[in-house]
């Protein structure tokens, strides 16, 4: 029979051996065989338990809260590709339900705060909210020239909400609903000082003020009246006579310089079109 020890010479081979999986290996991992699985697992039987639904074996600790969902670990990490259910690696489920290595989750988030599968935020709406302040104090600190106003739909990528005649700013349009800046920009419905007059805001035509100016007091685009609160205070904001603060950098984070890069990839792309 297999032995931990050769026969011989009374070397040992390692201080686990798994009769099911023909497998040796150190203890330091504590490795364990899960019959469900089919095959030895690393960090402890203690630790974890299986379960039927997901197919997997789940931290006990999380196991009674955690979302059950059949054949979720049955697919390859969407950024290394490595098939989850028979990897070593840790697993950490995004909140949109799709699984990921914690490792690969932890190097995407540095730079991207988007499920890599459906687009959807990766972290709770509570862990975004910091940088989602930080990026509207950025955009009310920071307004975009006449010339380049826009007005457009957005498609929230969170909640699924559209919202018609939405201000259009390089660091992102904030979902109306959710409050999240994960929105695609769906449609651009006006551009330039034609935009700027029904936002409200000044610009000029080499004459003075543009005659439209103040079209935000009628009808709009598309037969409403104005845009929305808060575009209305960052108007006014802008429309201050005192001197305009700069924007604190150190508090603006750095997911706001990937999702400027993305927003003027898009802008570019619009105008190719």
């Amino acid at each position: 029979s297999k032995t931990t020890n050769c026969i011989n010479c009374k070397i040992q081979f390692g201080d686990y051996h798994c009769g099911v999986c023909n497998l040796w290996m150190s203890a330091s991992e504590t490795p364990y065989h899960c019959i469900d699985c089919g095959f030895c697992r690393v960090g402890g039987r203690e630790n974890f338990t299986h379960c039927h639904d997901c197919g997997m074996c789940i931290d006990a600790l999380l196991f009674e809260d955690h979302n059950c969902k059949a054949g979720k670990y049955m697919s390859n990490c969407p950024v290394c590709q490595e098939d989850l259910f028979s990897s070593r690696s840790a697993s950490h489920e995004m909140p949109c339900g799709h699984a990921i290595h914690w490792h690969c989750f932890r190097e995407l988030t540095s730079f991207d705060t988007r499920c890599p599968v459906c687009k959807r935020t990766a972290e709770t709406h509570d862990q975004m909210a910091p940088t989602w302040s930080a990026m509207a104090m950025g955009i009310s600190l920071q307004p975009v020239p006449p010339e380049m106003a826009r007005v457009v739909t957005v498609i929230c990528n969170d909640c699924e909400r559209q919202d018609d005649d939405r201000r259009w700013h390089f660091l992102g349009v904030q979902c109306l609903g959710c409050s999240s800046f994960n929105t695609t920009v769906e449609r651009t419905v006006l551009v330039g000082n034609e935009a700027a007059a029904y936002l409200g805001d000044e610009c000029t035509n080499g004459n003075g003020p543009h005659p439209h100016t103040h079209a935000r007091n009628g009808h709009g685009v598309n037969g409403r009246h104005g845009a929305s609160a808060m575009e209305d205070s960052i108007a006014s904001f802008d429309s201050e006579e005192a001197e305009p603060r700069r924007p604190n950098h150190d508090v603006l984070l750095s997911t706001i310089q990937s999702r400027m890069d993305a927003s003027m990839n898009d802008l570019d792309m619009d105008e190719e079109g």
